[in-house]
């Protein structure tokens, strides 16, 4: 199989030569969107031009867990601290009852329970709210891969 190199632009990653179509490697944006797909971090990598010479693709280097995924990915399993204590609050009813008694004593737990419930649900809304935010990103691969 021949492969033809007509319309193609060279363009390097990571010691890797890959020909892209001039269409693609003319644009910044299509170019990273086009290399994304391999590496997330790509999505923000600089493109070094030089008249007669390969375009080089380099990785910005980022913090870690920043991106909307990466903090999905780390978070912790949990439930709502508020919903938590109404499940303890149900069963405790059916095994023991609830009177007027026990439920001050359970007062300063369930105060706690709505303070962080309501922490959690703020955490919540402001993840949504990143991924809402998140660009989309291409998952067209780059030919010669």
């Amino acid at each position: 199989m021949t492969t033809t190199n007509t319309n193609k632009l060279l363009v390097i990653y990571e010691g890797q030569q890959h020909w892209i179509p001039e269409a693609i490697a003319i644009n910044d944006q299509l170019l990273r969107d086009a290399f994304t797909p391999l590496c997330a971090e790509l999505a923000n990598a600089d493109i070094e031009r030089k008249p007669g010479e390969p375009i080089h693709i380099i990785k910005k280097p980022g913090k870690k867990g920043t991106s909307s995924l990466d903090c999905l990915i780390v978070a912790p399993e949990e439930i709502n601290p508020a919903v938590q204590m109404c499940y303890q609050m149900r069963q405790r009813q059916i095994i023991t009852g609830i009177d007027w008694q026990n439920a001050a004593q359970l007062s300063v737990q369930i105060e706690e329970a709505i303070a962080s419930g309501t922490e959690f649900s703020k955490e919540l809304n402001q993840t949504l709210k990143s991924l809402r935010a998140c660009t989309l990103t291409s998952s067209v691969i780059p030919e010669g891969f």
